[in-house]
């Protein structure tokens, strides 16, 4: 019967590779040929998946971005303007000050809500991102993403994921929520005026 394949997931390789980076292996001469092949196939899928994300994400950017012939220069500054501003850790470049005293105080009305209590880590990212592309497309201006209170592993990722394209590409700023809206556990999120609009 043939073995099957097993298929790791980013998290899975990720996680992997801090626990292998914090462990110290013991001085052996014997080392099982299986163990040090698993290693090494877990480490070269997740780099060549990395890698694979890398690339992606630049050609989101890219393709999205009309690049202009001035230079690279150019390029630098129109693949800088696509950051979302973090307004949890002080940034406020690319957002009016009365919009992001605003969105800092809640006072920005909320157009869509998404919970994402309960899920995992893969399921949530997909669910936002669908979310945020629907929401961006239907004209929305402010969202609220709920990820749950405490040490979570959402609360810590659901900030670097609209920061990164795809999703940066229709973010324009994040802040954490006021107290009424979920406070530490849940974020605005100011979407980008369509062009045309």
């Amino acid at each position: 019967m043939p073995k099957k394949s097993t298929t790791y997931s980013i998290e899975d390789m990720v996680l992997w590779q801090r626990v292998t980076s914090q462990v110290t292996p013991l001085k052996s001469t014997t080392q099982s040929s299986s163990l040090a092949n698993l290693v090494s196939d877990v480490t070269n899928r997740q780099d060549m998946v990395l890698k694979e994300n890398v690339i992606t994400q630049k050609r989101l950017v890219v393709d999205d971005i009309s690049i202009r012939p001035a230079g690279i220069a150019s390029k630098k500054r129109t693949l800088k303007q696509v950051t979302p501003v973090d307004l949890r850790h002080g940034e406020k470049a690319g957002i009016d000050g009365s919009t992001k005293r605003r969105l800092f105080r809640g006072e920005v009305p909320i157009d869509l809500r998404l919970d994402l209590h309960g899920m995992t880590a893969a399921r949530a990212h997909k669910q936002l991102i669908q979310f945020i592309v629907s929401a961006a497309n239907g004209g929305c201006r402010c969202v609220l993403v709920i990820t749950g209170k405490g040490l979570g592993v959402l609360n810590g990722h659901v900030p670097n994921w609209l920061k990164q394209p795809p999703l940066s590409l229709h973010v324009l700023a994040l802040a954490e929520a006021r107290p009424k809206d979920g406070g530490g556990g849940a974020f605005y999120v100011l979407l980008r005026r369509k062009r045309g609009d």
